[in-house]
């Protein structure tokens, strides 16, 4: 099988296949044969097929696809789906444990694989039958979220001085990433929705969006639920009520991470986890711990701790679980 895209085709392109899939189905129906394919192209073919209806599904699965790689390239191997069993996910659990990855991407990884191979296996792809019989290792990964005052700390850390010796184009970057992560504070959502935010998602002091991931309504009352009204308006108001940031996670996390520990946070948290089934224990800087996800926490957090009602809260997050919106709590 050629090797597949994982980029997804505009909205344009998929109109055009779809036009003809339509013209041709009768003559040459459309069949997809997975039969003699390579676990990666397997992923591939899941990609190209589910792009048409999720177009980030490629992004998705990049984590999955890199770790597989680096392991065929480590042991000169080109996998199979069929070697996917039990026994296989032992080894590549262990595999993954001995590049640093901690037990959750680990977990995220494996539920991917299986629910690709779930899907394969309907198109002649040689699958194991035991493919789906292992758990994920659990996970203890250290979530935190930080205080009104670490927020506060944050929004005026005064990057021109700071960074006075590097470029332009870096202190513009870095104002974005600062101002993207602490609106995200104050506006409690994902950073699949922050990067949508547009001038139609608010009236007057109500923020009001519909959230990519769930398709729940998210409102949020910025006067009374945000950790800091001013400093949330001073922002939108400076990015004409649209998203600092707009380019990708990966990026976004790596710059943050920078900023965070060059603003001092860098105390070390103790992490637990169990690695080959030891229970290891880690001092990680805190700076290392504040990604996109942490906004999200961070708001809850100081929600609950302010003593506003649970259900308004929930209401501002876009849950409607209570057992999700307590996961988000950080009280330590």
């Amino acid at each position: 099988m050629s090797a597949l895209s994982c980029a997804a085709p505009s909205p344009k392109g998929r109109m055009a296949d779809f036009k003809n899939y339509l013209e041709n189905s009768l003559r040459n129906p459309f069949i997809l044969d997975l039969k003699d394919c390579s676990l990666t192209e397997v992923i591939l073919a899941c990609i190209k097929a589910k792009s048409k209806r999720h177009p980030n599904y490629g992004r998705y699965m990049g984590a999955l696809l890199y770790n597989l790689r680096e392991l065929e390239s480590e042991y000169h191997v080109t996998l199979q789906p069929v070697q996917v069993t039990d026994i296989f996910w032992g080894y590549f659990i262990s595999f993954c444990q001995s590049r640093g990855l901690r037990n959750s991407s680990i977990g995220t990884m494996m539920h991917r694989l299986k629910a690709v191979l779930s899907w394969a296996s309907k198109y002649n792809a040689s699958v194991s039958p035991t493919f789906g019989e292992v758990t994920a290792p659990k996970s203890n990964s250290k979530e935190i979220a930080l205080s009104a005052d670490d927020v506060s700390r944050i929004a005026y850390f005064d990057i021109d001085r700071f960074y006075s010796k590097r470029r332009s184009d870096f202190r513009r970057t870095m104002k974005r990433v600062r101002d993207h992560f602490v609106l995200s504070c104050n506006l409690f959502q994902r950073f699949s929705d922050m990067v949508r935010l547009s001038p139609e998602c608010f009236e007057r002091n109500m923020f009001r969006i519909t959230q990519q991931k769930t398709g729940a309504v998210a409102v949020v009352n910025i006067d009374k639920y945000s950790i800091d009204a001013k400093t949330t308006y001073r922002i939108l108001e400076q990015y004409g009520y649209k998203a600092p940031w707009t380019a990708s996670i990966g990026n976004y996390n790596w710059y943050l991470h920078e900023l965070m520990r060059d603003i001092g946070f860098t105390e070390p948290v103790r992490v637990e986890d169990r690695v080959d089934g030891k229970l290891v224990v880690k001092n990680i800087p805190r700076w290392k711990l504040i990604s996109s996800h942490c906004a999200r926490r961070t708001a809850i957090t100081i929600g609950v701790l302010r003593g506003h009602n649970i259900h308004s809260l929930k209401r501002c997050s876009g849950h409607t679980n209570l057992k999700c919106f307590d996961a988000y709590i950080r009280d330590e």
